[in-house]
């Protein structure tokens, strides 16, 4: 409490290592705490802004499975529950271990009836799930860069076919010109899919949305 009365004044930051995502920074300001890596936010910040903006642009009222690829500090995953009233179940995949861990202790995202969260590689994951999923969201960064191999159409083909009929993907990406992502559009494009981008959400990213409802 006493803690939490001083971020009000002045920021309080510890610093974490992780052997995959490099040195994490928790930041309690103004009563709230926020997870950062050195060059971006991960999650109850901008981040928890833009998602919050991508779910509003898809149907969840049918959802009954929804994943998560990319856990952060899981703050999509309280934003889905308490923002839009989800019940359903929700599985979230993260390959740090110490990002779960965070994600336990600092906010208190842990399993339960409803919540499955999984220590893997995302693309290992989705390659070897058998599970159909109502809403995918793609949420993977290193520091402030996507992995190249989530962008490649091999990981696409794995992420459609998991994608129940009639369910949603939200890809959230940069706003930064190397980050090509017209393969994934014409995957879609190729498969009869809608998608629509939404460029510079918080004046940062883009993210896509696509209906897996073939025309």
């Amino acid at each position: 409490m006493i803690k939490k009365i001083i971020s009000f004044i002045y920021p309080l930051t510890r610093k974490i290592e992780s052997v995959h995502n490099g040195i994490l920074e928790l930041t309690q300001l103004n009563g709230k705490v926020y997870l950062d890596t050195a060059n971006t936010n991960y999650s109850y910040g901008s981040l928890q802004k833009i998602l919050k903006f991508s779910l509003l642009q898809v149907d969840l009222s049918k959802a009954k499975n929804i994943l998560v690829l990319g856990l952060g500090g899981g703050s999509v995953l309280k934003t889905i529950r308490k923002d839009f009233n989800y019940a359903e179940n929700i599985t979230a995949v993260d390959f740090d271990p110490v990002i779960i861990d965070i994600a336990e202790k600092e906010f208190g995202i842990t399993n339960d009836e409803k919540t499955t969260i999984i220590c893997s590689d995302a693309v290992d994951f989705i390659r070897n799930t058998n599970d159909s999923f109502n809403l995918i969201i793609i949420d993977l960064f290193i520091d402030n860069e996507i992995p190249k191999k989530i962008l490649l159409p091999e990981f696409w083909k794995e992420i459609i076919k998991n994608t129940a009929l009639d369910g949603y993907i939200i890809f959230n990406t940069l706003c930064k010109p190397f980050t090509d992502i017209k393969p994934i559009e014409d995957k879609l494009r190729k498969r009869g899919l809608d998608y629509k981008i939404f460029r510079y959400v918080e004046n940062t990213n883009k993210v896509l949305i696509a209906n897996c409802k073939p025309h």
